[in-house]
């Protein structure tokens, strides 16, 4: 079995880990909200998962340094060779306000290099609890929906039949600038950034927009959009690929079903520069 293949089936195994985590969890009490910085939930449930997936690659032995928002940074080895990252539930507003059909998401990606920039995503995936759904994707293997490999819409146009994901936690100022967007698209947000990436990779959505993307669902999303035949790209700077992958930081992104989408979509908003 290759090195590559084997990381594919430890994320897939790591998402499987975390989801029999938030079923196990299932009473009221996990969702009780444990702490709140600004917008952002922690609740006993992202504490969980976080425990399990440390726990279930600490198990397994990865050589690898990991990152997450609940655990922060975590030398597995003395010897690393791969960095991790993974965000234990994104949507947890979603989640925390339960007994609902609100998305969240558990989401880890695997980087070949212990510095990594975008490029080196080698393995990412993402699982929606509620539905069970599945995306992961291998560099130069493809992107898959619950096992099939899929690709984007491979939307074009800008037009009203163009499903456009807009991400709201920008400030009204930055949104308000988007409204050649609204005015041009069907614009939804659903309250998960890894759902709305992995949904461009597969056709759910045909593009997202996000003036502070986390870096946590966004390594994920780049490659699975990218392997999917889409298009990642930074709103300040066109090269995402060769950006340093700060776990901690904040990136302006778009990401669109195909390089003419997206450079349809990038003129409209350097137009309001």
């Amino acid at each position: 079995m290759s090195t590559t293949h084997s990381l594919e089936s430890l994320c897939l195994e790591a998402l499987s880990a975390a989801h029999e985590t938030v079923v196990s969890l299932g009473a009221e009490g996990a969702r009780r909200e444990v702490h709140r910085a600004d917008t952002d939930i922690t609740t006993e449930g992202d504490l969980q998962v976080s425990k399990r997936l440390l726990d279930f690659f600490r198990e397994r032995g990865t050589p690898a340094v990991l990152y997450s928002e609940e655990s922060g940074r975590v030398e597995l080895t003395s010897k690393p060779e791969y960095t991790i990252s993974f965000d234990d539930i994104d949507g947890t507003d979603n989640y925390f306000r339960g007994r609902t059909l609100l998305p969240h998401c558990t989401v880890i990606t695997l980087f070949d290099s212990q510095a990594p920039t975008f490029e080196d995503a080698l393995v990412a995936g993402v699982i929606e609890h509620r539905s069970e759904a599945v995306w992961h994707a291998v560099r130069g293997g493809g992107c898959h929906f619950n096992g099939v490999k899929t690709r984007t819409s491979r939307k074009t146009d800008p037009q009203r039949d163009t499903l456009v994901v807009v991400d709201h936690y920008a400030s009204r100022s930055e949104v308000c600038r988007l409204k050649p967007i609204y005015d041009l698209c069907w614009v939804k947000d659903f309250g998960s950034a890894a759902l709305h990436l992995a949904g461009v990779s597969s056709g759910l959505f045909d593009a997202y927009v996000s003036f502070s993307q986390k870096a946590h669902e966004l390594g994920a999303g780049y490659l699975l959009v990218k392997e999917a035949g889409g298009c990642v790209r930074a709103l300040d700077d066109d090269l995402l690929e060769e950006r340093t992958y700060d776990f901690d930081a904040r990136y302006r992104i778009m990401a669109a079903a195909s390089e003419a989408l997206c450079d349809s979509l990038h003129s409209i908003f350097r137009s309001l520069q």
